[in-house]
């Protein structure tokens, strides 16, 4: 199960999604839970927004580049330069569409260096961190 902090008309709510299918998934926001339905072009479409290969770039001189997957504001950075981090491990957030995004780490290895800082826009594509 996921959670995400939604704004919707000013108002926040915190949402967890459960997927039950490829395109059927379960809504709880406080007390109200509702299925949703994923028409399959939206699926298609997510899966290659959210692809590794979208987050990550290539290989670069030996370093991993971990990109922007989409337009947003960095609202948090959740390691420093030296760490070492884990497949997986949260770096940072990012803020894009009124929907925080975590932003992982492609591969185990060391927080070479954060190209980013907290509040700063960013753009698709932009190299966040780089990993060695």
């Amino acid at each position: 199960m996921k959670r995400f902090k939604v704004s919707v008309g000013g108002n926040v709510y915190y949402a967890e999604v459960e997927k039950i299918s490829p395109a059927l998934f379960k809504v709880k926001v406080d007390d109200n839970i509702i299925e949703v339905e994923v028409e399959e072009e939206k699926i298609k479409s997510a899966k290659l927004s959210h692809s590794p290969q979208m987050r990550t770039g290539a290989v670069e001189g030996g370093n991993r580049v971990v990109k922007a997957m989409l337009p947003g504001n960095v609202t948090k950075i959740l390691v420093s330069e030296g760490e070492s981090v884990n497949t997986g491990d949260v770096l940072l957030i990012l803020e894009a569409m009124k929907m925080e995004n975590e932003i992982t780490a492609p591969a185990n290895g060391k927080v070479k260096e954060i190209k980013v800082s907290e509040g700063q826009r960013v753009e698709t594509g932009q190299v966040l961190v780089v990993l060695e």
